[in-house]
């Protein structure tokens, strides 16, 4: 225990005590190291985006909002203390959207509020094999090749198979890593549906299961290939229940700077026929600054997707090409073009968009 010298002179004139100045230290101390392990992280997303004839985009995650004018999409802030390698180690996210977009990511009991609640959970660590994480509780859902975070995918514009999928849950979520390129995680979650994650309007519950496994290089081209399965099962009110199924293959490929990633969302209710949707999706880095990505979606989709002309659309294809341009430190600035179809959509849809986004 270190002192300066006029604490050592209060102590010896007994104004204060020797152990009071200890605990004091070390509470210091704990909330110095408490405000070490934090990090404050997140992103502004802004878009223009013009669609083609004045047709109104539908379907997919905000896609009729902010159309032939600029839009704050939304601006992200994540404070996190990330989970350390100790057996019995512990670790937090809470992450906040403020903006437009926030009112529509399904978090809410309603649809008017601007400031929503992306995920908040505590991250937990048992001491039994390598080691059980769990995941305790709002989060992310575990099917899916995209995320509601505009920075973490390669397109401003949200996929036809992100409409199809759930949004959040709110249970606990528990991940095991059984070997090299080899995972699991199984979890637990409110009976709710995309939209209301906090609402548990039954006594049922929702199930979670995901397997991870990255081929080893022995396996020559194909090692390195990333296969990912998951599930939702059970969610949604008695009578139409809806499981979500999902499968993705990261595949290498023998050109530089070219990826390729393969997903398929299949969801299957009680109310009405499954829906299906294959995405592939290309990226091609052609220097440090410039990188072409392009997104193409087939399928049939048969239920709900928010009352639009695509709820019950058949023989969808749906393209996008997006450039994407280095042009300043942390910032995101892309254009994209989308076009969307299908046989019995008697209107097509085109959109031309861009965005800039700054993360930190």
């Amino acid at each position: 225990m270190k002192m300066n010298k006029w604490t050592m002179a209060l102590a010896a004139a007994g104004v204060v005590s020797l152990s009071s100045v200890a605990q004091a230290q070390e509470a210091a101390a704990g909330a110095n190291a408490l405000a070490a392990s934090t990090t404050l992280s997140g992103y502004v997303s802004t878009s223009y985006t013009m669609a083609k004839d004045g047709v109104t985009p539908e379907g997919t995650f905000r896609a009729g909002d902010d159309i032939d004018s600029y839009a704050l999409d939304v601006v992200s802030l994540k404070l996190a203390s990330a989970q350390g390698a100790g057996e019995w180690a512990t670790g937090y996210t809470v992450e906040l959207w403020a903006g437009p977009a926030a009112s529509d990511i399904g978090t809410a009991d309603g649809t008017a509020g601007t400031v929503e609640l992306m995920q908040a959970n505590i991250n937990l660590r048992l001491p039994v094999g390598n080691g059980i994480d769990l995941t305790v509780g709002q989060f992310g859902t575990v099917v899916g090749a995209e995320t509601y975070n505009y920075n973490e995918n390669a397109f401003h514009g949200h996929s036809f198979g992100f409409a199809l999928e759930p949004t959040h849950h709110t249970g606990i979520l528990a991940g095991y890593q059984i070997a090299d390129g080899l995972a699991i995680q199984v979890g637990a979650v409110n009976d709710s549906t995309t939209n209301a994650t906090n609402n548990n309007s039954t006594s049922s519950t929702g199930m979670l299961a995901s397997i991870s496994y990255t081929l080893p290089d022995s396996l020559g081209p194909l090692g390195g290939t990333e296969l990912y399965a998951a599930m939702v099962e059970g969610v949604g009110a008695d009578g139409s229940e809806t499981d979500y199924n999902y499968v993705s293959a990261e595949i290498p490929l023998p050109v530089d700077g070219l990826s390729y990633k393969f997903a398929w969302d299949i969801v299957e209710t009680d109310s009405a026929a499954d829906s299906n949707v294959q995405g592939h999706y290309f990226a091609y880095t052609v220097n440090d600054k410039l990188t072409l990505n392009i997104r193409h979606e087939r399928g049939n989709i048969n239920h709900d997707i928010g009352g639009t002309r695509w709820d019950n659309a058949d023989g969808l294809e749906s393209t996008t090409v997006g450039l994407d341009y280095k042009l300043w430190e942390n910032v995101t600035s892309r254009v994209e073009f989308t076009t969307s179809d299908a046989d019995n959509v008697a209107t097509d849809e085109e959109t031309l968009a861009f965005n800039i986004i700054y993360s930190f």
